[in-house]
């Protein structure tokens, strides 16, 4: 029996006897035909040959192509037989590597068998997963149309839906904070159930809520009925503090806001009650506030006769007696009333403790404080009625309606303070304290736009129309008055100040520094015409006077006296300014007719040489010759009496207007020191133009008398004496 090794070995030699028939016939297959060459491309390839190293390098050794190639052939063919011997020699390998593909041909097969069965298991787990999704798909859009049905209907079932807690907390609960919020759902409820009403989408559940819903609204109403005025009546309660009451209603404001929209009657009545009942708590403590200060009121020095032009001579009268002219001076006097106006936020006046002192106090000060207190009043009362009452709608509706509730508070109480001003104003002659009142008002308004509260501006606006005329009634009483004064009243050759003029300085002083501020075109025009007519009266004077010296002089003390106050009071108004250039205008006359009397023919000859020289220099003519035997006399009398002369100005000046506190003519404070040291530059000037004039017509040719002038600087040496003294 043959071994499995010699089987094998028998089946390797018949695999290699196999394939080595196949290569046999593989090679006889390989027949060349000669008929198929192309000799076409013999070119092609003989170029490629001689490219070739190999053939290259035999074709430059001279080696016979033919036989080269047959010794090539020869090497080929046992090269052949070498590489088929080698392949019968692996045949063995090779028959084993066919095996071994066999089998992995095998193996493969059963894979790709158990993969497709896999595959056909797989594909049926995906469409059962597939039927999975569109089965939880479908679950979950059931759960959402679901979940959002039951929010609809939680959220129905809620609106309408009145707890036996609610209603029983509407019913029986105290009213404080938490019943807000019990008021609050059931609005909440109310509106829900009234909007599916009005669209007609009441349901029978929203039927059966709808009398509960509405008698628990009814119930609620009473309520806030009930508990809002019991708040109102106890403001009525003597010494209470409004402030603090209306506070704790703001609190409940929403109790109010909830009858205004359940029930517009009630809350009508509620608004009205409160309205009526906060107007007679107010009317009753302005009027006993305004009565009481009142007592307090220092009486008014000024009366209807007190004008600028009534001398104090003439005043008083058959059953009164006359007036000193201090009084009728200080009626005239701003002093320091306008300090009010500094003080315009000072708190109002506590009559108790006032009165207990025996305080008195002008009208200005009664005035300014009960205002003050109305202010504050108005503005508290105004900001409670905008938040209490407050309708929520258009801005311009609602402060509408706040101003005709303020006015409904307010109105008596203005009427009040109107009355009792016309009251005032009857018997008020004092033009300064009613501007003053006027100026307080223009404050108090300012301070009432600041606070962003405008209900006082019509008050405001009838006082004005109140205090304006009077104001120009007083004022053109004034005028009047000063109209009336004769110019020849003044005694001949006096020189003091008439007593107008301290009145008229002190009076417009006055005016002025109220308006300093304000600068009403009113007052400025009204002023500009008194300043205008008392000049004028005390121009008309000065030319009753007689002397023309003297009546310069009285214009210079007047003005003087005018401008002293004006000076004191550190003013630089327009009155100032026109009464200062009036006053220069007469204190250069002066300083003329001095030089005019001691010195008119230097003064004469400078002139007339002047105007010689313009006039020969306007037409081109040659410098004309001048008198020199007067310029000669001039300057040897100068040389010779001018100290003299000066000093009988200053004899004359000091006796014109003193030359200290002691001779000083009263209410006049241009000291003589001022009108000398005018004077004598004056001339100084002109001595200076008599040397400048001849030096131009003569140049280098000065008269022999130049020699004898007196030097400048001792000139201005004696001035310093006079000047300094």
């Amino acid at each position: 029996a043959m071994s499995l090794a010699d089987i094998e070995a028998q089946e390797a030699a018949m695999n290699s006897e196999v394939m080595a028939m196949d290569l046999g016939s593989d090679l006889a297959d390989m027949d060349i035909n000669v008929e198929e060459i192309d000799f076409n491309e013999v070119d092609d390839d003989l170029k490629k040959f001689q490219e070739d190293e190999i053939v290259k390098d035999a074709l430059q050794r001279g080696v016979d192509l033919g036989d080269y190639a047959r010794q090539i052939e020869t090497e080929l063919k046992r090269t052949e037989k070498d590489s088929v011997s080698d392949y019968l020699k692996e045949s063995g390998d090779v028959a084993d590597l066919h095996m071994s593909i066999k089998s992995c041909d095998s193996v493969l097969e059963r894979m790709e068998h158990m993969l497709t069965k896999f595959q056909a298991d797989l594909g049926k787990v995906s469409s059962e997963i597939k039927h999975l999704q569109d089965k939880s798909m479908l679950m979950r859009v059931k759960l959402k149309n679901r979940k959002s049905v039951h929010k609809d209907l939680d959220h129905y079932v809620r609106s309408i839906y009145v707890s036996p807690k609610l209603i029983q907390s509407i019913y029986e609960a105290e009213i404080k904070d938490q019943y807000i919020e019990h008021l609050k759902e059931l609005d909440s409820k109310l509106r829900h159930l009234q909007d599916l009403k009005n669209t007609k989408k009441l349901d029978q559940a929203a039927k059966d809520m709808l009398p509960l819903v509405q008698r628990a609204q009814v119930k609620a109403v009473s309520r806030i009925r009930q508990f809002l005025l019991q708040r109102i009546y106890l403001l009525k309660k003597p010494q209470t503090n409004i402030q603090i009451k209306q506070n704790l209603l703001l609190r409940f404001n929403y109790l109010y806001q909830f009858c205004k929209i359940h029930d517009r009657e009630v809350s009508e009545e509620i608004r009205t009650i409160y309205i009526e009942t906060i107007h007679k708590i107010y009317s009753q403590h302005f009027k006993q506030y305004l009565v009481s200060l009142m007592k307090l009121q220092a009486a008014s020095v000024v009366t209807k006769a007190d004008l600028l032009g009534v001398d104090e001579a003439k005043s008083g009268g058959m059953f009164s007696l006359r007036k000193s002219s201090l009084h009728l001076e200080r009626v005239f006097m701003l002093g320091n009333r306008n300090a009010i106006l500094s003080n315009i936020d000072k708190p109002p006046i506590i009559y108790h403790s006032a009165a207990k002192r025996n305080h008195k106090f002008p009208y200005q000060e009664i005035f300014r404080t009960t205002h003050r207190l109305l202010m504050d009043t108005a503005t508290t009362e105004t900001a409670f009625v905008g938040e209490f009452f407050s309708d929520g709608k258009d801005a311009k509706v609602t402060a509408k309606k706040e101003q005709i509730t303020f006015e409904s508070i307010f109105g008596k109480i203005t009427q009040l303070f109107i009355e009792n001003l016309e009251h005032y104003l009857n018997k008020s002659y004092d033009c300064l304290e009613i501007l003053i009142l006027i100026r307080v008002v223009t404050l108090h308004t300012q301070m009432m736009r600041h606070r962003q509260t405008e209900c006082l501006d019509p008050f405001f606006d009838r006082i004005n129309m109140l205090l304006w005329p009077r104001f120009k009634v007083i004022l053109d009483a004034h005028l009047a008055s000063v109209k009336s004064v004769k110019a020849n009243s003044v005694r001949r050759g006096t020189t003091t100040p008439f007593f107008l003029a301290h009145r008229y300085g002190e009076f417009a002083s006055g005016i002025d520094a109220l308006n300093k501020d304000y600068n009403d075109a009113i007052i400025t025009s009204n002023m500009g015409r008194l300043r205008d007519t008392v000049c004028d009266l005390l121009e008309r004077m000065a030319n009753c006077i007689g002397d023309k010296t003297m009546s310069v002089v009285f214009l210079i003390n007047n003005y003087d006296s005018i401008l002293k106050v004006f000076d004191d009071k550190n003013l630089d108004s327009e009155t100032a300014k026109d009464v200062k250039g009036r006053m220069h205008g007469h204190v250069a006359k002066y300083v003329e007719a001095g030089l005019q009397e001691k010195f008119s023919k230097l003064i004469t000859f400078v002139r007339a040489a002047e105007k010689k020289v313009n006039d020969a220099l306007e037409s081109k003519k040659p410098l004309p010759s001048l008198d020199l035997e007067s310029a000669a006399e001039i300057v040897r009398t100068f040389a010779k009496h001018w100290q003299r002369n000066v000093q009988q100005i200053d004899t004359q000046v000091s006796n014109h207007f003193g030359s200290d506190s002691a001779t000083t003519p009263p209410g006049t404070t241009y000291k003589a020191p001022e009108i000398l040291r005018q004077i004598l530059i004056q001339l100084v000037l002109y001595y200076q133009r008599l040397q400048a004039v001849i030096k131009k017509c003569y140049g280098r040719r000065q008269p022999g008398f130049m020699k004898e002038l007196i030097p400048n600087s001792t000139i201005m040496h004696e001035i310093k004496k006079y000047t300094s003294a």
